[in-house]
């Protein structure tokens, strides 16, 4: 898959901090590492797609990988897929179509803000919220299975879309470096298909 090439762009923000840490006192180099600015993460996610008229809603799962040049600033690597379909039947229920996202990838700039935890500082580390804005590339399945007397036929169609993507995050971080966030997510938005998603994510920092 073509994102792999995208891991590079990942972590430069890594190797930009390594190189001004160089060049920083010791102490700032500890506060660096002591941050554990990068994360990976898992999403579940909630997708809505409106495709041709019609409004489904498959699930699927996303893997996260971040890399931050500072405490705010950073970008963030996606991938997912949706493989449980949602179907959509005609009236007669002999016709139906399979709503699948095959893939979702995105490449994001990030920002992020952290509040200090007003109770329980002993588990909870802080709150913060997250903003995401890149490009994004979604493939949506259709297989389509029509029956009458004569037995039934199914067709596959496959559509794929790159679209500018942006989206929001709510979450909290424990003392334990794992996070808990809730996403908005729009990866494309064009006049025939649009694909927005509610998403949970369990982070790691590292």
């Amino acid at each position: 898959m073509r994102y792999w090439m995208l891991f590079g762009v990942l972590l430069s923000p890594a190797l930009w901090a390594a190189d001004d840490a160089g060049n920083e006192p010791a102490a700032q180099v500890a506060h660096f590492q002591d941050s554990r600015y990068a994360y990976a993460a898992a999403n579940l996610m909630h997708l809505n797609l409106d495709y041709n008229r019609y409004e489904t809603t498959p699930s699927g799962l996303a893997l996260r990988m971040g890399g931050m040049v500072d405490e705010h600033w950073g970008v963030e690597l996606r991938l997912g897929t949706g493989p449980s379909p949602d179907t959509r039947r005609s009236g007669n229920r002999r016709s139906k179509v399979d709503y699948t996202v095959d893939h979702v990838g995105a490449l994001l700039a990030t920002g992020k803000w952290s509040f200090a935890s007003p109770v329980a500082k002993q588990q909870l580390e802080s709150f913060f919220v997250q903003g995401f804005a890149g490009i994004a590339d979604v493939k949506v399945k259709t297989e389509a299975s029509r029956c009458n007397a004569m037995g039934c036929r199914s067709d596959v169609e496959r559509n794929d879309d790159t679209s500018l993507a942006f989206g929001a995050a709510i979450g909290v971080r424990t003392a334990w470096d794992i996070g808990l966030s809730l996403q908005y997510m729009q990866y494309v938005d064009k006049e025939y298909i649009t694909v927005t998603g509610i998403e949970g994510g369990l982070e790691w920092y590292f």
